[in-house]
């Protein structure tokens, strides 16, 4: 009778595992998705004429290299985030969840994930957006993926220095391969693609830097918080922060205050904003789903699923721009060079190094299966 017990338990631990491992899978994949339509958008209409450096509207004056480099992403990132949020809330609601979302909200916890959205939006999703448009310029936009991926090892660095983990043989082992990789990319991206690559790989290991100190920090929050609430909060926050206060400052500081209004008035108006809804939709389960894997298979396995999207995020961007034919890329158009899709893949087997104790994975527990 106690064995068929323990049967059903493993079996219940295991089918609630493969759940979590499929909600992390399901994120990173989301991940790239969200990735492929943000740099969609920011190539179409208005958005188009911004990077281009021209002209733009009724014979506007051409956006200074400041405000192309930094306004303009936090405008993008603060459109897409918002609409991320919105679509959250819009799910909370339809889970009778809006009463527990204002609750959560004065709680620790939700002060918690609001200091992570102070994090993650503002600072990295703001510095990831730098990286992709410095990428794209370049002609490469999926270069800069795999090294935001770094927050994983970033996260594992991070973790021993805030909070004394403990980092094993593996980890450390996991940490080196990261670093290798990015910097076989990295390299390759500089050699073939020149400063501009360099540029966009820098922001991009900052937006790995925010990441990884939010996975340390929100952990405490994201236990206690319903996932959907969690990313309702964070999306909203971010895209508040992003749209309210970082946008403006950076807007007077570029072009002055005219900028500001026309620059908020043309995003609004334009069309593009229906693709940034779209990659605001894959990102609000590319967070959701993270926070949900991390919960059921934990914050390691979770994360090491997540960080495929280093993989998932230069391929969704070849397929939307490239093989769609919808963002003025050729069909034959390489994401990543043959050096970079081998770094790329590394840095995911890192990834799982660092997450993932080698003999826990293959070996076998004594009461065995």
């Amino acid at each position: 009778m106690n064995s068929s017990i323990e049967t059903l338990q493993a079996k219940r631990r295991r089918s609630f595992m493969t759940r979590g491992i499929a909600f992390a899978v399901a994120s990173g994949i989301c991940y790239g998705l969200y990735t492929g339509f943000l740099t969609l958008a920011e190539t179409q209409g208005v958005w188009g004429e911004w990077f281009a450096g021209s002209t733009w509207g009724n014979g506007n004056e051409a956006l200074s290299a400041f405000a192309i480099t930094f306004t303009l992403a936090a405008l993008a990132a603060g459109i897409n985030d918002l609409f991320s949020g919105i679509w959250s809330v819009l799910v909370c609601a339809k889970n009778h969840q809006l009463g527990d979302l204002r609750k959560t909200l004065a709680s620790k916890p939700g002060r918690v994930m609001m200091l992570c959205a102070a994090v993650g939006g503002p600072f990295a999703t703001i510095a990831y957006v730098i990286g992709l448009n410095s990428a794209t310029a370049s002609g490469n936009p999926g270069v800069i993926v795999p090294i935001a991926a770094l927050n994983c090892a970033i996260g594992a660095i991070l973790g021993r220095i805030l909070f004394k983990q403990k980092l094993s043989a593996h980890k450390v082992l996991g940490i080196v391969v990261c670093l290798a990789s990015a910097g076989m990319i990295g390299g390759a991206s500089f050699a073939s693609m020149g400063p501009d690559a360099l540029l966009g790989c820098l922001f991009a290991f900052l937006a790995a830097f925010g990441w990884g100190f939010e996975g340390c920090v929100a952990g405490f929050g994201t236990i206690l918080i319903d996932y959907r609430i969690g990313i309702a909060i964070r999306q909203m926050t971010a895209g508040v922060l992003e749209l309210l206060i970082v946008f403006p400052v950076l807007a007077i500081a570029g072009d002055g205050v005219g900028s500001l209004v026309s620059l908020a008035g043309a995003a609004a108006t334009s069309p593009t904003l229906l693709i940034f809804a779209i990659s605001g939709l894959f990102a609000m389960p590319a967070f959701s789903f993270w926070y949900k894997g991390n919960s059921m298979c934990g914050t390691a396995l979770g994360m090491a699923c997540n960080g495929m999207y280093a993989f998932w995020g230069p391929l969704f961007i070849w397929l939307i721009m490239g093989v769609l034919g919808i963002g003025g890329l050729s069909a034959d158009y390489p994401p990543l060079t043959a050096i970079q899709w081998l770094g790329a893949v590394i840095m995911v087997i890192g990834i799982f190094c660092i997450a993932v104790e080698p003999r826990s994975l293959f070996g076998k527990n004594k009461k065995g299966e």
